[in-house]
């Protein structure tokens, strides 16, 4: 039915006239004609008013509610919607919310309050814009929350939030497990291998209970900080977290971590990625013990063990085969052969005189020691006194504490992997190279021959200020000429012996592993090392994505509780990541998503009564909108059925 405006002609005049009309099929002749239904006169008799006012009076007379003024359609709100809806959607694809209701309701029989809105609005917060939980209360009227069913009378208190992240930490254990459980349902995580690692994250307040100054990964040494430990599966889902006191070391973390993959996640077989810092004889105890697997990163220049490749060119070049942008050598150290190596490295360093007669002795008493053999002074002494027949038995106690300290190991054969990066090799000499020159020109100014000479005190504490800090380590590389009588230091020069043996690390780094080569295949013990880099990703995501620092809070169960709360953020963000995207490129999806608003218009339908209505809409969805939405499973983002007005 629609209005039209028919011409006739009567008596050598034309005239125009207003009909309402309608199409209806034509039986007769097939196809369509159009019917008048009624003539509302000559359109000569309608002026722009009076149509406006009939136009008003069908409205009002037929309560036609979808049409409005044009010049009168006023925008009330824009409210953030794109974001807060693909969040939720990951919220509620792993039953987030169910999952803290059924854990709380456990524990905690007479609580008043949603805690599972609360967490979830602070977690999607840290996904969209993080903010301060008192920041969270003024966001949550920026966003769709407010109109949404079930959250439109949330109280908005800060004090409710604090009082939810408090009922968070209570069920923290069971609802990482619950987690843990619905991504194997999910999307059958591989925990065949496992990462771990640890960062820090530090406060400007030095009132919390577990905050101490410690080794900052935040070049912040001069704040208290907490550590933070997250373990990953292979594909990088975070499956578990910890918080510790910020003076821990790393490999102390270790043993807690390990109890809990094998008795509180049932994870009966796995080989256990950790970095350098983790690795301890202990640790390696507690991994067997547990009978896991291991592949863990060597502190090469501090392990000993590892000390014969760099001696006597342990690492030629021709057994290195490529693999990636890297050089790899696969390699085996006995422990018998290292303590003779150490042994005679000792006995050369002391400047003891020893026969090679003497050095076969002990590597024929050596040969026969098995793993349960306990050593005593007593077997060895009369080997280790032909060794250094010197007055001084310093050397023979140093030698037979080596042996001491492998104890239960005599046996073992170590496997390692040497990789070098040529690219770093090339990196690391050049910075060291400049760093030296630096210092050199320094010094140079405080020995320039027509500087007055200094006294002895004021020279140090010049030489001090130039290896102040982080410059501390290069001054090994210098040699000092002094006075024979006072001590008083009168020039220098570079060792070059010293920056020799240093040269010989660059580039390197060095990994130990339990698999043997018929297990695990070098090219994969490498791959899987690597792949640690999704942990340092993951800590990348938690100070800057979800912005976990700087630490707003001072008590130790809010702190914890917000360390929580960001790590369930980021694990939205993975699943988004890896099950979604396929891929890590989520800043340009994100910022698509983001354009999506929720905008209330204010319509205005009559000049005349003065009647408005409030109604919301979506802005138009794109394509490029519809096929994200579609990833996370949402079919009609631009739908209102869960919103209240």
């Amino acid at each position: 039915m629609f209005p039209r405006i028919v011409k006739t002609n009567k008596s050598y005049a034309s005239y125009e006239y207003l009909v309402i009309s309608e199409s209806v099929r034509d039986k007769k002749n097939g196809g369509s004609t159009t019917k008048n239904i009624a003539t509302l006169g000559n359109v000569k008799n309608f002026s722009k008013e009076n149509i406006k006012g009939l136009i008003d009076g069908l409205i009002r007379l037929f309560e036609i509610e979808n049409y409005a003024l044009s010049d009168q359609i006023e925008v009330l709100e824009c409210l953030e919607h794109g974001s807060i809806i693909l969040w939720r959607a990951l919220w509620e694809k792993m039953k987030l919310s169910r999952q803290i209701k059924s854990l709380l309701s456990r524990k905690e029989s007479r609580i008043k309050i949603d805690v599972e809105k609360y967490i979830e609005i602070m977690v999607v917060n840290r996904c969209v814009n993080p903010l301060s939980k008192l920041g969270v209360t003024r966001w949550f009227d920026t966003t769709c929350y407010k109109m949404m069913n079930g959250y439109d009378d949330l109280e908005l208190d800060v004090e409710y939030f604090y009082r939810s992240m408090n009922y968070l930490l209570k069920i923290k254990d069971e609802l990482e497990l619950a987690i843990f459980q619905r991504l194997q349902n999910l999307f059958s995580i591989n925990v065949k291998m496992t990462f771990y690692d640890i960062t820090s994250t530090f406060f400007h307040t030095d009132s919390c209970p577990i905050s101490a100054k410690g080794h900052s990964r935040d070049m912040r040494p001069d704040k208290e900080q907490i550590v933070i430990g997250v373990v990953t599966s292979y594909e990088g889902y975070p499956i578990k977290h910890y918080v510790f006191e910020g003076n821990t070391k790393d490999e102390t973390t270790v043993g807690k971590v390990l109890q809990d993959l094998k008795h509180n996640f049932n994870i009966e077989e796995t080989t256990f990625v950790g970095d350098r810092g983790m690795i301890s004889k202990l640790n390696l105890q507690r991994l067997e013990s547990e009978e896991f697997d291991y592949i863990m990163g060597v502190k090469h220049r501090q392990n000993e063990m590892v000390q014969i490749f760099f001696d006597r060119n342990g690492l030629p070049e021709n057994e290195y085969t490529k693999y990636n942008d890297l050089k790899i050598q696969d390699r085996k150290i006995a422990v018998k052969d290292f303590l003779l190596w150490k042994t005679e490295k000792i006995l050369k360093e002391s400047k003891v005189k020893y026969t090679q007669k003497s050095l076969t002795q002990l590597k024929d008493k050596l040969s026969v020691l098995d793993n349960d053999t306990a050593v005593k002074y007593a077997d060895f002494k009369e080997i280790l006194e032909d060794l250094d027949s010197n007055s001084d038995n310093k050397i023979r106690k140093k030698i037979f504490g080596l042996i001491k300290k492998y104890k239960n190991q005599y046996e073992d054969v170590i496997r390692t992997v040497v990789c070098l990066n040529e690219e770093r090799k090339a990196i690391s000499r050049k910075r060291r190279n400049f760093k030296l020159s630096e210092r050199t020109e320094e010094l140079e100014k405080i020995f320039s021959p027509g500087r007055k000479k200094l006294a002895a005190p004021e020279i140090n504490k010049k030489i001090n200020d130039v290896f102040d800090g982080y410059k501390r380590r290069f001054k090994k590389f210098f040699i000092w000429k002094k006075e024979s009588e006072s001590g008083t230091v009168t020039g220098f020069e570079l060792d070059q012996g010293k920056i020799v043996d240093e040269e010989k690390y660059d580039g390197i780094f060095i990994l130990t592993t339990s698999r043997d080569e018929n297990d695990l295949e070098t090219e994969k013990i490498v791959e899987s090392y690597k792949n640690l880099q999704e942990v340092e990703q993951l800590f990348d995501d938690l100070k800057h994505f979800v912005d976990v620092h700087p630490m707003r809070h001072w008590l130790e169960v809010r702190v914890r509780a917000h360390v929580f709360l960001c790590i369930l953020a980021l694990l939205l963000k993975r699943i988004f990541e890896i099950d979604c995207l396929k891929s890590k490129a989520t800043m340009e999806p994100l910022e698509i998503i983001s354009q999506s608003k929720l905008v209330k218009h204010r319509l205005k339908f009559s000049e005349k009564e003065n009647r408005y209505q409030v109604v919301p809409k979506v802005t138009t969805t794109t394509d490029e909108q519809k096929n994200i939405f579609a990833l996370v499973g949402i079919k009609n983002p631009m739908g209102l059925e869960d919103y209240v007005w």
